[in-house]
């Protein structure tokens, strides 16, 4: 049975999963670190770019962008996707990754286990398409954890997911892994359907906390814990190296897209401890 195979079944449990038979054993603790904030004033000026550790590689998508009061608003083209898409009319989204150790954060790099926090808005008349990224933490180089390309790393974004295609008002939330162990191939669905997206013009709160030690994944909305899984394998060496901000219809085709133009913001970035 492949390491796939076994992660699916054991991942799809999702609630409320009680760890177990973990042998992993954590680093000794050390003082935990302090939490990294980040908005979007100057969004992209050089200034913002420092504040938060952006990197050159694999970013995509700054004319979509457009920061307001602190908070971003990314654009979705009508039937967009991923940038690799060959048959969208559109484009949509944007990527960019963040760097701890440029920040001077060898804290947050090197910690055993962190959390990520975020705001997300979905306007009332957001079509959720058939799936789409959003958001998560990384580890190891940019690039090797994504869109089917694999190495030392991983990543933890979010997704929404919609088998119903068009027209829906809330998609099934998961954590979209990538880690060493997947070998090839595109990334691995933690927790589907734990959670829904909301499309109200609210914002939500969404978090996510990412241990190196146990490969256990907890993720909280609206402040109540929706998963408890172990959901991610051999990282336990590749120490955290920031934010995969990362949002997008796909998918690499135009089927995965909004069937309008559609807009989502989000805002009160923090990386820290888990409580």
């Amino acid at each position: 049975m492949s390491a796939r195979t076994r992660r699916s079944r054991r991942s799809s449990g999702i609630l409320g999963l009680v760890l177990a038979g973990v042998v992993a054993l954590p680093a000794t603790a050390g003082a935990a670190p302090q939490p990294w904030t980040g908005d979007f004033g100057d969004f992209p000026g050089g200034s913002w770019e420092q504040r938060w550790g952006v990197l050159d590689d694999g970013r995509f998508g700054f004319d979509r962008m457009s920061g307001q009061d602190g908070s971003l608003e990314v654009f979705y083209g009508q039937g967009s996707s991923a940038p690799s898409c060959e048959d969208c009319p559109s484009e949509g989204g944007g990527q960019f990754y963040t760097d701890f150790d440029d920040l001077g954060r060898e804290d947050l790099s090197q910690a055993r286990e962190l959390k990520l926090s975020y705001q997300v808005r979905f306007p009332a008349d957001y079509d959720f398409g058939k799936g789409g990224k959003l958001p998560g933490l990384y580890g190891g180089p940019p690039g090797e954890a994504g869109g089917g390309n694999h190495g030392q790393a991983w990543s933890t974004r979010f997704m929404w997911r919609n088998d119903e295609g068009h027209d829906a008002r809330a998609g099934d939330g998961e954590v979209y892994v990538y880690d060493p162990s997947l070998g090839d191939g595109y990334g691995e669905d933690v927790g589907r359907g734990a959670w829904q997206w909301q499309a109200d013009d609210q914002w939500h709160a969404v978090e996510q906390s990412v241990d190196r030690d146990t490969g256990r994944i907890v993720v909280r909305y609206d402040d109540q814990e929706v998963l408890d899984v172990v959901g991610i394998e051999q990282i336990g060496d590749v120490p955290f190296a920031g934010i995969f901000f990362s949002t997008f219809f796909g998918g690499h085709a135009t089927e995965w897209g909004p069937d309008h133009d559609v807009r989502a913001q989000f805002r009160d970035f923090q990386v820290g401890a888990p409580e």
